[in-house]
């Protein structure tokens, strides 16, 4: 509940920025915590949906699967986390460097854990190290 809880105050400013204007940064930052929520989200539901005989799994049901989107998932909460405190830094304060930084780093990691997790979908293989 405690994430949904950020999700909605992140939405929230995101939706003021939209208001007031945003940088660069903010920009692409909220952009990217939404489409790797889509990605996370669609990842999590094709591991779930079965497999029939018409429609073949597209991300296999194993746990190196399980713990990629998982991480993933992680990834987002602290991307997020880490928005929400660059937010609420600007409301005080002028110097956003090591906040940005922050910020930055942990989108950064979101993006790279994201990646692997879309591996999933064409070569689990090569998203699991070589392990199926």
């Amino acid at each position: 509940m405690k994430v949904l809880k950020r999700i909605a105050i992140l939405g929230a400013l995101s939706a003021s920025l939209i208001v007031t204007g945003c940088n660069g940064f903010e920009r692409t930052a909220f952009q990217t915590l939404s489409s790797s929520r889509d990605d996370i989200n669609a990842a999590q539901d094709a591991y779930e949906a079965p497999a029939t005989p018409t429609k073949p799994k597209k991300i296999p049901h194993n746990q190196c699967a399980f713990t990629l989107i998982n991480a993933a998932k992680a990834a987002q909460v602290v991307a997020v986390n880490a928005m929400v405190a660059y937010e609420e830094q600007k409301a005080t304060s002028k110097d956003l460097t090591a906040q940005t930084a922050v910020a930055a780093t942990s989108i950064t990691g979101l993006v790279a854990t994201v990646v692997k997790v879309k591996t999933l979908y064409s070569n689990p293989a090569a998203a699991c190290g070589g392990a199926n």
